[in-house]
């Protein structure tokens, strides 16, 4: 469906663009258009266009039908500062419900992502953009901090990518340590979070062969808002752990291996 709005547009940001894509011909960016669901996706900002944040985000997925299930509520607590360390299997949905669910405890929630979410303008007060492909500025390094230093909850996928098949099972690649870092440094305790589901066949299959063939650019990524539109009329669970205070982070193990054990004790919230 049309709308008189566009968020959402592919062939403008290929036109404005200084690299060689610019001279696509006008095929391939109308396959382009349809392999994002580019229609569809600006169909969905445009419903929801009069609200912002929080709400935004509930009547998303209100209108694509997706339940949001929980697990383990009673560990959430009513006040503190968290960071919230979760799985990402879906790369987007997941993002969605997760926040959906902890609206129901905090207003105020902040995750770092994506620059490229910072176009949709209803999810800016969500998101701190982070540029994925590059080195992170020092003023948005700044706002970081800032963030972690608030009354924020924040919500972290540390593996920083969408999961991937990994030896035959779907799992995120090994975390980053900057959330336990960012722990310490700013006295947050941290709430494992496991977010239930998986993405297509093809999803996985692009990913494998453009490793296979030595390519870098997750050209994957590209498929992500059609992943996205497939999740309508679906359910996503997640399932809540049991809080890690920020002292129990000890120096008998280093941050990755903190990171490792954490990401650990997330898969074994799937059981």
């Amino acid at each position: 469906m049309k709308v008189p709005e566009r968020i959402i547009d592919i062939e403008r940001v290929i036109k404005g663009s200084n690299s060689f894509l610019r001279h696509l011909p006008a095929f391939m960016i109308r396959m382009l258009k349809k392999l994002i669901c580019e229609d569809e996706m600006n169909f969905t900002i445009y419903r929801s266009r009069h609200l912002d944040g929080l709400r935004f985000v509930a009547d998303v997925l209100e209108g694509w039908k997706i339940n949001v299930n929980t697990r383990g509520e009673e560990n959430i607590p009513e006040t503190g500062r968290y960071i919230f360390a979760s799985n990402h299997p879906l790369g987007g949905v997941d993002a969605l419900s997760l926040y959906k669910a902890l609206s129901a405890h905090y207003s105020s929630i902040v995750s770092p992502a994506n620059q490229l979410l910072n176009h949709i303008p209803n999810l800016r007060s969500l998101f701190i953009g982070l540029d994925v492909f590059g080195k992170t500025s020092r003023e948005t390094a700044r706002k970081l901090d800032e963030v972690y230093a608030s009354d924020k909850q924040i919500v972290i996928f540390p593996a920083g990518e969408v999961s991937r098949r990994q030896k035959g099972k779907i799992s995120d690649i090994e975390w980053q340590k900057s959330f336990i870092t960012k722990a310490i440094q700013h006295q947050r305790d941290i709430m494992p979070v496991h977010i239930s589901g998986r993405n297509s066949g093809l999803f996985y299959t692009v990913a494998s062969l453009r490793k296979l063939l030595g390519i870098k650019t997750y050209i994957e990524t590209v498929l992500l808002p059609r992943e996205m539109m497939k999740k309508r009329n679906s359910s996503v669970t997640i399932t809540f752990g049991k809080v890690i205070p920020w002292q129990s982070i000890t120096g008998d193990k280093t941050h990755q291996e903190w990171a490792r054990e954490i990401k650990a004790i997330v898969y074994s919230l799937e059981q």
